[in-house]
């Protein structure tokens, strides 16, 4: 089994070392989300996803290749609502990622599982809708594509609620009302304020990773949303 991510940037899923569409060993600098991954894969499985069984995709890779659904016009299936421009990206970036994992696993002769991780509210927040619409377009782009193996990963309102949850002074307690506040890093006490302020401005990706590592409890965070995604990554890998 073969998974591929997809993030934002270094300090969500990683980051690429090299100009190649997917990155692959050393040219994928990892980020603290592939190895939230990598713990629930671990978890179930007792291998790690990054000795060899996975590959990055960037954001703007994805973009890159999301002409190619231009021509097509396809709409988004949201019974009694109207298509919003905010849940259309996630919809793309969906079918287009469902696209590389496909072809992905055709050159492999193997099994692909995609991991699409992106914030669900941040300085774009007025334009990219509500959590529970953003996940079921993702889901339903995976659907669009006939790809049965895709994972939407949205921390709600961004990744630095589920790390908080984990490192604040009272760890993994009452961590449900993070998901309650702004996304947008311009706001008072923001996210990625308290997130520094936490662990002292230590917060390169290496630290990052180095505190995912020693001290993420992947069993103990119940906050919907990453439950939702928890959820739906041991359905997928089961």
């Amino acid at each position: 089994m073969f998974f591929l991510l997809s993030g934002e940037g270094i300090t969500d899923m990683g980051a690429a070392k090299a100009a190649t569409t997917i990155c692959e060993g050393d040219d994928f600098i990892v980020g603290p989300m592939a190895i939230v991954v990598e713990k629930i894969v671990e978890a179930r499985h007792n291998y790690s996803i990054l000795d060899g069984a996975c590959g990055f995709i960037s954001e703007d890779s994805v973009a890159h290749r999301g002409s190619e659904l231009k021509a097509t016009k396809k709409q988004l299936r949201l019974p009694g609502k109207k298509q919003a421009k905010e849940t259309r990206y996630f919809f793309n970036n969906a079918r287009i990622l469902a696209r590389f994992a496909k072809e992905r696993a055709t050159a492999l002769d193997d099994e692909v599982v995609a991991v699409l991780f992106r914030d669900s509210d941040g300085t774009a927040s007025a334009g990219r809708g509500e959590w529970d619409a953003k996940r079921e377009s993702m889901l339903d782009g995976f659907e669009e594509e006939g790809f049965d193996n895709g994972v939407p990963m949205i921390p709600k309102p961004k990744s630095e609620a589920w790390l908080i949850c984990a490192w604040k002074q009272q760890p993994y307690q009452g961590c449900d009302v993070l998901e309650e506040r702004s996304g947008n890093d311009n706001s008072p006490n923001n996210l990625k304020d308290e997130l520094a302020e936490l662990l002292d401005g230590e917060v390169s990706p290496d630290s990052l990773c180095e505190m995912v590592n020693q001290s993420f409890d992947i069993d103990r965070i119940t906050m919907p949303s990453f439950k939702a995604f928890r959820e739906r990554l041991d359905e997928v890998i089961a």
